[in-house]
């Protein structure tokens, strides 16, 4: 028998820089914000998942082929590939015991599916019971692995996924509907026009930032030729992340513009990887990317109106729909709408700006309130263990 003095709890998620990481992190953030409050311990971890050649092959079809991810999606739903990945997920467990068996938690929040598989499955291999709360990481479309029949509590973005998670089998008393998992810092205040200088702009034109997770250098063609075509003044930003091939590419468009004399006409801050996205973001006007649930609601938390030109097919389907619905912005993805777009909205940049303020300003509203409500859930098991003897 050993007392314990405070309830334990582990956030966890893939190694990846995709989604899944940014909202482990964003969750573990807030949490460890509240650990003296509300006397419990939270710890963040990492653990490489083993995916095989499935890993490698998502990452490519983001990057280059985005639109031929449909047929990846399609197979979540098929219930042999959904044993496989169950029994596959078995690989993933001598490196969760190197974490889980050391931490020793009391709950752990997993924001990856494919390890909340490996914990739900294989329970029975970790020293200590655990409660297992797992992240339904899309908002729309969503597949139909992603429900873990043996988790303790699913979180959803909002009524919808409930129903779907209802409808998968899951039962509605294990389904929490908590809004968008933003990180804290999302939401911090900056002076849009010093951010503006710092990028290098000291002018009033319209600056538009492009860019997201795994944007492509397909997408990145979309909104280029713009460059060329706009008769008014623009700055653009270019967030490439690790992509050196996109990076590449703006780098020689840059050249091509000072060839044309356009440098003035348009400036181009030109970013890798970026660290501090909310600064970022806060001093633009306009934000056109692929529309990724956590780059999409990044872009809400900071009051700004998105204009999706590229999307994961299957899997983001329904954040365009997400987008029209909650007028977050325009789905701007076929053939050169993005660049008529950009050329109307330097025309009437006022007027496009004021079209969503209000319904962008409702939705950060309502995701900024989603770590309450997983807070608000763990209190009473805090409160309830602490100072109980465990075995």
């Amino acid at each position: 028998m050993e007392k314990r003095d405070k309830y334990k709890v582990l956030v966890l998620t893939d190694h990846m820089p995709w989604g899944h990481r940014s909202i482990a992190k964003a969750i573990a953030g807030f949490l460890k914000s509240k650990e003296k409050e509300a006397k419990m311990e939270v710890a963040y971890a990492e653990v490489k998942a083993e995916t095989g050649v499935a890993g490698d092959t998502y990452i490519l079809m983001t990057r280059f082929f985005p639109t031929s991810s449909r047929w990846m999606h399609r197979l979540g739903d098929v219930e042999l590939f959904q044993r496989a990945v169950v029994e596959l997920s078995a690989k993933n467990i001598p490196a969760l015991k190197k974490v889980v068996n050391w931490y020793q938690p009391d709950l752990i929040i997993s924001s990856y599916f494919f390890l909340s598989h490996s914990l739900s499955g294989y329970r029975h291999e970790f020293k200590k019971p655990f409660e297992l709360w797992t992240v339904v990481a899309d908002p729309r479309t969503i597949n139909e692995v992603q429900w873990v029949p043996g988790a303790d509590l699913h979180l959803v973005y909002d009524e919808a996924g409930k129903s779907m998670g209802v409808k998968a089998g899951i039962d509605k008393g294990r389904i929490l509907e908590t809004g968008w998992w933003v990180r804290p810092e999302m939401y911090a205040s900056y002076d849009k026009e010093a951010v503006r200088r710092k990028l290098g702009f000291d002018d009033d034109r319209r600056v538009v930032f492009v860019g997201g997770g795994s944007l492509g250098t397909n997408a990145l063609m979309k909104v280029l030729p713009a460059t060329l075509m706009v008769k008014d003044r623009l700055g653009v930003v270019f967030n490439t992340a690790t992509d050196k091939l996109s990076y590449s590419l703006v780098k020689n468009y840059i050249q091509l513009l000072k060839s044309w004399g356009r440098q003035d006409m348009v400036k181009i801050k030109l970013l890798g990887w970026i660290d501090n996205m909310a600064e970022v973001l806060s001093g633009v006007d306009l934000v056109m990317g692929k529309a990724g649930p956590n780059f999409l609601f990044d872009v809400v938390a900071v009051k700004r109106p998105i204009v999706a030109i590229t999307h994961m097919g299957g899997q983001e389907d329904g954040n365009l729909d997400l987008i029209e619905e909650r007028g977050l912005g325009w789905v701007k993805e076929r053939g050169g709408e993005a660049v008529k777009f950009l050329v109307k909205y330097l025309a009437y940049p006022d007027r496009y700006e004021k079209v969503f303020a209000e319904t962008i300003a409702a939705e950060a509203a309502r995701n900024q309130g989603s770590m309450g409500k997983i807070y608000k859930r763990i209190l009473p098991k805090v409160s309830s263990d602490r100072g109980f003897s465990t075995m």
